[in-house]
């Protein structure tokens, strides 16, 4: 999500897959549907994007992934078995697993640049060739966070937010949540992450990014 989002602030669009993946990873954090059309909409418009042209070709796709068309199916956020073995990304794509579709050298790069140490990275790339990846995420997420077990079985982007919003608010005592894959939001207790500060000061942590501008569409 991170190297989703980063794609997207530099290059003000996304391809189908990418907005796929990350417009629902949003959704399941809290996103509603007036809101991401518009997050959606000003960051294309950004890229000199027409905003008839959004509006046309495509605000029907963002309304179809809140159930508002077509079947009305409600999508929810892909799982990390989803995103490993459907769609891999291809040349100008941004989504994707990074631990499974990364070249390894350029997977250390990006270690090195998320100041991950370099045993740390050796542990994350020996797990990488093993076909580990979920686990190598998980190490990876031990590492950023400084805990040395996280005490649960990482198998979702956003258990994966949700858990690292829950040790950055201060409770190490980490418990398991229910996410299923493809079946189940995150728990409405937690899907707006409590309100609109909580959730932009997590995904700040929890991704280390440039979130500028995403405050607004967590607004009331």
């Amino acid at each position: 999500m991170r190297q989703l989002h980063k794609a997207l602030r530099e290059n003000h669009h996304l391809r189908h897959g990418g907005r796929m993946q990350y417009g629902l990873f949003l959704k399941g954090i809290g996103l509603t549907l007036e809101q991401a059309l518009q997050f959606w909409k000003q960051e294309f418009i950004r890229g000199k994007m027409d905003p008839d042209k959004f509006d046309k070709g495509y605000s029907y796709n963002i309304r179809h992934s809140f159930g508002k068309e077509g079947k009305r199916t409600d999508y929810t956020p892909f799982s990390c078995m989803k995103i490993i073995l459907t769609n891999p990304p291809s040349h100008g794509d941004y989504h994707g697993c990074p631990f499974r579709h990364s070249d390894p050298e350029l997977l250390k790069q990006k270690l090195q640049s998320y100041k991950i140490s370099p045993g740390g990275i050796q542990q994350i790339l020996d797990l990488v060739k093993g076909t580990h990846y979920q686990v190598a995420c998980q190490k990876y997420f031990e590492m950023i966070h400084n805990v040395d077990d996280c005490g649960f079985s990482l198998s979702h982007p956003n258990q994966f937010f949700f858990e690292s919003q829950r040790i950055l608010s201060g409770n190490k005592d980490i418990r398991k949540e229910s996410i299923q894959p493809e079946t189940a939001q995150p728990k409405p207790s937690v899907q707006k992450a409590k309100d609109a500060s909580s959730a932009l000061a997590c995904l700040n942590s929890s991704l280390e990014m440039d979130m500028e501008g995403l405050e607004d569409y967590f607004s009331e």
